[in-house]
């Protein structure tokens, strides 16, 4: 439904654009004053949404192939080696509302529960405040008793967690349930939590998916929830750490094609598709098209909130040979609009609603769960 949605808007876009309608941000780059990252999606206006409007049978050879390049080789310049995480051995990690038990033999002066205050520290009779936030129940131990060895000789502490309450995993983006993990002293592991998620490797529903991201310690790794299920080799199902945020994508490695052709529908960018050669296979309605404004919609991957609008004016035969050189890209929206159209009078802001669709990595790769808003 979300993914009809954003057809939807982008329907109505081309739309607008073919009916020479101003729009604001039309040309330009979203006004970074405007855009507040503590906005809730549904806040976000037609000026918050950059939208580039670039003519193909403009741009010089060069252009052309920096349009071509892959969006997604340009971000695993930035992605880190999965393996580097494969030897993980989990522990859990102290933090801040967790409750913790001291049980000191000889003597009771200790013993109880203690709370994690806001600032990571607990507060213990005698001794004062001693800061256990970011460690482990060894490294936690091992600072109280470097501490208690001042007031008590020879002390034996046994320290245990009561309540977890600190350490939490993240699943959002294209999932079934997206979900919120309570991590405890037990270690959950990659498909362990993708199954929390109601995560089915042998589904084949396109509304949700099996690729993504994962997030920790400021790193950026990409995923594979259905080769993690599949794979003998158990490193590919890995445990997962406080603060882990698993983003997946949605399955859509297809290009749309609607308007003015004669077999409208799902085409695969696997095949190599130029723009002029899906033209010629989606059979354009010679009778009914706008042949000067054939459009290539393209959500930037790089970019939050920005779009590329490309346009080809096919009336001029050479202007095919600038198409034969632009290559398709999956998730590209190709419109043809008809020759006359009823100019909508719907304004622009009332779109807006779908804004919350551009949905790109670049949230996830900057801020972790923060950015990332789902409707």
């Amino acid at each position: 439904m979300i993914y009809l949605k954003k057809l939807n808007f982008l329907i109505i876009l081309l739309f607008t654009l073919n009916s020479c309608i101003n729009l604001p941000g039309i040309n330009k780059s979203p006004d970074k004053k405007k855009i507040n990252k503590k906005k809730d999606v549904a806040e976000y206006t037609i000026e918050d949404v950059g939208i580039n409007v670039i003519k193909i049978n403009q741009l010089s050879e060069d252009e052309l192939n920096n349009y071509n390049k892959n969006d997604i080789l340009e971000i695993d310049n930035i992605v880190n080696n999965i393996s580097e995480i494969y030897d993980y051995s989990y522990e859990y990690i102290l933090g801040p509302a967790d409750f913790i038990s001291l049980d000191l033999t000889d003597t009771d002066d200790l013993d109880g529960k203690y709370l994690i205050d806001q600032n990571g520290m607990v507060d213990l009779p005698f001794i004062g405040k001693i800061k256990l936030d970011g460690l482990t129940l060894n490294e936690a131990q091992n600072i109280l008793m470097q501490v208690i060895q001042s007031f008590y000789k020879n002390p034996d502490l046994q320290i245990n967690v009561e309540e977890f309450n600190s350490s939490k995993v993240h699943i959002v983006g294209a999932v079934r349930n997206q979900i919120t993990i309570n991590l405890d002293q037990k270690p959950i592991s990659l498909i362990e939590a993708a199954i929390k998620a109601n995560f089915n490797p042998s589904a084949a529903d396109k509304l949700y998916g099996t690729k993504g991201l994962l997030r920790r310690d400021n790193k950026v790794y990409k995923i594979d929830l259905t080769n993690s299920f599949k794979s003998k080799d158990e490193k590919e199902n890995f445990f997962l750490k406080k603060n882990d945020v698993i983003f997946i994508d949605r399955n859509s490695d297809t290009i749309h094609v609607f308007g003015e052709v004669t077999k409208p529908g799902i085409y695969f960018p696997n095949l190599d598709y130029s723009l002029t050669e899906l033209i010629s296979t989606s059979g354009l309605n010679q009778l009914t098209a706008n042949v000067k404004k054939v459009f290539v919609i393209r959500e930037k991957y790089q970019k939050f909130l920005e779009i590329d609008v490309f346009q080809l004016d096919i009336s001029n035969p050479i202007n095919l040979i600038a198409g034969k050189k632009f290559k398709l890209k999956e998730r590209d929206i190709v419109f043809i609009p008809p020759t006359e159209i009823v100019k909508w009078n719907r304004t622009i802001s009332l779109l807006l609603p779908q804004t919350n669709l551009f949905k790109s990595y670049q949230p996830i790769i900057n801020n972790g769960l923060q950015a990332y808003r789902e409707p």
